[in-house]
């Protein structure tokens, strides 16, 4: 029982506390409410009244934070020049007009004033500039066009209207840059263009694309509190120069007498690359084919007027690819007898022949039933190893490549960089096609011994020549010399880089003294200048398919002969004379580009004497004595 009313006494007491709390709460809950809608009133109260005394500051700093501009501002992209510090290409600076329509949306006075000014002075409708105006009233940044691209000379003499005018406002200048080539045509397949968007397209342009251009700044415009225009400006940073191993002088000396040459006489193409053979520097390069690189898609210097008018979309395409291309790196082409000094030197160093040895020459070689005619048809007889350059005699070159062998052949035309890239830093490098060992039959072995039937590329030629004169190391050949800031600071300097060993010193040795001979004696004379010593090797290579008779020429030489400083390698595609077959068309070409640039080279003459007059023939009768014009004997089974 006692139990039972201690139980009591607890429920009780819990039922009592229970009902206070609930009253206070009640109470208190009240008194928030009452509270709250008390600040809501004060807080509504001082909304209206601060929205009544100062509503215009207040939107004046919205429209503040809503309303900027956000311009890019653009840099100048680097400029290319040659060893020399020659400008070919640069960046000059242009003007865009801007106009801020919400400066001048509200301001009659000034508006009018301003658009009139502008008018006067450009000589433009200022109709186009009030409908910019009206149709973007809360812009603060507006191009107009046609006031853009607008020279230092005109926008500084605005400016200073501006100046003299305090009511020509809410218009100002915004720098961009344009694209320009003083030289023009000059090494056009070198340096290569831009495209719209200010990309390099084609030539140094284009492989260092990265290099020269720089990095965009911006322009932030935005309202302060006091509706004042203010600018925050992060610059861009410029591009970097890229400097060429070229130099300008002797590029033009070449082109000109490119030029020359294809009015004079003419041929499908014409080629030259001068490089210096002890660091793998292009000196120049040029082609027949030049443009305008301040209008590179002009054709008019390759057809007429008519002919372009005549273009199909296709065709004005693959005229423009053609136009643009660089024959020196990107064309590939029978080498024909300048090649023979490679598989001589490989022999060499082979071990397979040596300077003594001497080879028979009876007009030809037959090999597996195939008749493979020597140029000089009554053969050259008992001949020696020097001789058989001299007088490029194919049957002497077919029994070095027998001695030296298919697997040696192969090796050795990947040691000396054929059917492979340069790795020369232009674009659009080709890699020529050469057989591989398992593909070398006997015939093709005999063919491909003095030239015929594997393509090479000019750059490949040069490079691997000119390790074959300068004591056997290959260079990468390359035509970027060193890349600067905008300061001329060196950012980057291209060091040569030797590849690889090609030939011992030994060898190198014997083919300067075998191509100072063929020069001075041989099929090469007609290259020879007064007062140098020059060494070198023709080349007569005759086109697919043989029934045409068309030739590709050409002269592979050095400077001084015994040790070189300067490589020169002169081509002549298809020129046009009744019997191409004559090796002189590019020797004497050669002979007349050396004269011209070897004094800028600083290569001086050695001697006064004359050079020694030319066995070629004088006309278009007879086969020129020791050039590689293969084909089949008559009573052969066929080549």
């Amino acid at each position: 029982m006692e139990t039972r009313m201690r139980q009591r006494r607890v429920r009780r007491r819990r039922t009592k506390r229970t009902k206070r709390f609930t009253h206070n709460m009640k109470v208190g809950l009240l008194l928030v409410l009452i509270g709250c809608f008390v600040v809501f009133g004060c807080l509504l109260f001082n909304i209206c009244r601060y929205n009544r005394d100062k509503g215009t500051t207040y939107k004046k700093k919205v429209l503040a934070q809503q309303s900027y501009t956000n311009a890019v501002l653009n840099y100048r992209r680097g400029a290319i020049k040659d060893r020399n510090d020659t400008v070919l290409a640069q960046s000059i600076r242009k003007f865009n007009l801007i106009i801020e329509p919400r400066s001048l949306a509200t301001k009659e006075e000034i508006k009018k004033e301003t658009l009139t000014q502008i008018a006067a002075y450009f000589a433009f409708d200022k109709s186009v500039i009030e409908k910019i105006i009206e149709d973007n009233p809360n812009s603060m940044y507006q191009h107009v066009d046609g006031l853009k691209e607008l020279s230092a000379e005109q926008v500084n003499g605005f400016k200073k209207a501006m100046k003299d005018n305090d009511k020509i406002q809410g218009v100002w200048f915004e720098e961009t840059y344009t694209r320009n080539y003083p030289l023009k045509q000059i090494a056009c397949n070198i340096v290569g263009f831009t495209s719209s968007d200010a990309q390099g397209t084609y030539g140094v342009e284009g492989s260092y694309n990265d290099d020269l251009n720089g990095k965009t700044g911006r322009e932030y415009g935005y309202f302060d509190a006091n509706m004042e225009f203010q600018r925050t400006v992060k610059k861009a940073t410029n591009g970097n120069n890229v400097i060429l191993t070229i130099d300008a002088n002797v590029q033009r000396l070449v082109e000109k007498q490119i030029k020359k040459y294809n009015e004079e006489t003419g041929a499908e193409n014409i080629s030259v690359l001068v490089m210096n053979p002890n660091n793998g520097e292009i000196l120049a390069m040029a082609s027949k084919n030049t443009y305008d690189l301040n209008d590179p898609r002009n054709l008019s210097s390759m057809y007429t007027q008519e002919q372009i008018d005549g273009m199909d979309e296709k065709t004005t395409s693959e005229a423009l690819m053609s136009m643009w291309s660089n024959f020196c790196v990107s064309s590939a082409y029978e080498p024909g007898s300048t090649y023979k000094p490679f598989t001589v030197a490989a022999a060499l160093d082979e071990g397979v022949v040596k300077d003594s040895d001497y080879f028979n020459c009876d007009g030809g070689l037959t090999v597996s039933g195939v008749r493979i005619r020597c140029s000089n048809r009554s053969g050259h007889g008992s001949i020696s190893l020097e001789k058989s350059l001299m007088e490029s005699c194919n049957s002497a070159l077919m029994a070095i490549g027998q001695k030296l062998g298919r697997a040696n052949f192969s090796k050795y035309n990947e040691i000396f960089g054929f059917g492979q890239k340069t790795g020369i830093d232009l674009p659009g490098e080709t890699a020529g096609l050469i057989h591989k060992e398992e593909e070398l039959n006997p015939v093709e072995l005999a063919t491909s011994s003095f030239g015929q039937t594997q393509t090479v590329t000019m750059v490949q030629m040069a490079a691997g020549f000119s390790s074959l004169v300068n004591g056997g190391d290959y260079y990468e050949p390359h035509i970027v010399k060193e890349i600067q800031n905008e300061n001329g600071a060196i950012v980057k300097g291209m060091e040569p880089v030797v590849v690889k060993k090609t030939v011992s010193d030994k060898t190198s040795s014997l083919i300067r003294q075998y191509m100072k001979a063929t020069v001075e004696e041989g099929t090469a004379a007609p290259a020879a200048v007064k007062g140098y010593s020059i060494g070198g090797k023709t080349g007569t290579a005759q086109k697919r398919p043989v029934s045409e008779r068309k030739y590709l020429v050409s002269f592979l030489g050095c400077v001084p002969a015994e040790n070189p400083e300067a490589v020169v390698y002169v081509i002549i595609d298809e020129p046009h004379v009744e019997d191409q077959a004559h090796s002189t068309y590019a020797t004497e070409f050669a002979s007349k580009i050396m004269k011209k640039i070897l004094p800028f080279l600083e290569i001086y003459p050695e001697k006064e004497e004359e050079p020694k007059a030319t066995d070629k023939p004088q006309d278009g009768s007879t086969e020129p004595v020791g050039e590689d014009t293969a084909g089949q004997d008559p009573a052969g089974s066929g080549q």
